[in-house]
């Protein structure tokens, strides 16, 4: 049933063959929220539920049945819907246009629709990241940009956060995603309260150490692979756009526009990609400071480098190799 008025709806949605943890862990998060609100004299801020597109318990891609789920009606509106990861067939997943027209109604509505991994292919299919940043896992990276070549994707990003739209880049991400709404829907002492208790980092943007960039090597297109190749052999070098396209013997133009379809970058974004992950590397494999690893991977400036590396990783040189070192 519809909760008061003054409680934030949050609909955790069930689909067939959705990871069974990010269905939980939503539903987990905010229930301790409202149990530590309530322990210090305030209310229960989050009315959640779980729901499902048709009645009936849901099975999970290994096999627990997800039961209990409400089916909601076409006209509701809730404050927050979560998106649970999703395993196995994504083309039959994302087909379900009766999901992905109630998420665009939810969203027409004023709803937050928060994606956790996988499930940024059922926003992206609504049409609610066209021209924007997202995130889903690295692993499926290639697919989401080949499917969807007008998302930014930042698959090296744990969390993106649009305001209407969220979308997180791993599984055990929907845990950071759910105290990122609680501290945006309440408070951030409350998140902060609830990171505690559940044991849960705050406040991470930085992938998982194994999320290698994936180079996009398979796609087809000899002159795009003689471009990165052109960039890789010249990665601690200065490039250039027509550096670039004269290695691969085209216009300009006409590389930017093959090389962003057959990678799902630009050429040089694609060298910053590559030189930071050449700097993440040597982060966790070398005793090397911070200013001999900015030279070495094509960064002259080594305030430039600080700067570009934090944005990419969500921790500074220093603070990632205190986290990642390989000892």
């Amino acid at each position: 049933m519809p909760a008061e008025s003054s409680s934030i709806r949050v609909a955790v949605l069930a689909l067939e063959g959705c990871v069974a943890s990010s269905v939980a862990g939503p539903l987990d998060v905010f229930a301790m929220a409202n149990r530590l609100s309530r322990d210090q004299g305030g209310g229960e801020p989050f009315a959640t539920e779980l729901v499902a597109p048709l009645p009936g318990p849901v099975r999970s891609f290994h096999g627990l049945m997800l039961g209990a789920a409400r089916v909601p009606d076409p006209a509701e509106r809730f404050d927050v819907v979560i998106i649970p990861a999703l395993v196995g067939d994504l083309e039959q997943r994302v087909a379900k246009r009766s999901t992905t027209a109630w998420l665009a109604g939810q969203h027409t509505r004023g709803a937050k629709l928060a994606a956790v991994c996988a499930g940024a292919f059922l926003l992206a299919e609504a049409g609610l990241l066209e021209g924007r940043e997202a995130t889903t896992h690295w692993g499926l990276a290639r697919d989401f940009a080949t499917r969807y070549p007008r998302v930014a994707l930042k698959p090296e990003l744990l969390l993106v956060d649009h305001g209407d739209v969220l979308t997180t880049g791993g599984i055990t991400a929907c845990m950071d995603l759910c105290l990122h709404l609680v501290a945006k829907q309440v408070s951030a002492e409350l998140a902060a309260l609830c990171a505690r208790m559940l044991l849960v980092e705050p406040g991470r943007r930085f992938p998982a150490p194994d999320a290698v960039h994936a180079t996009h090597r398979d796609h087809g297109d000899t002159a795009v692979l003689r471009a990165q190749e052109w960039l890789e052999a010249h990665l601690s070098e200065p490039v250039t756009l027509a550096g670039a396209a004269g290695a691969a013997i085209l216009g300009e133009r006409t590389l930017l526009r093959r090389f962003r379809k057959a990678t799902g970058d630009t050429p040089l974004d694609y060298v910053q990609r590559l030189r930071i992950e050449a700097a993440r590397r040597l982060l966790e494999t070398t005793p090397r400071t911070v200013e001999d690893i900015s030279q070495s991977v094509g960064y002259a400036d080594t305030t430039s480098f600080r700067r570009r590396f934090k944005a990419r990783t969500g921790l500074s040189p220093g603070s990632y190799r205190k986290r990642f070192a390989l000892r």
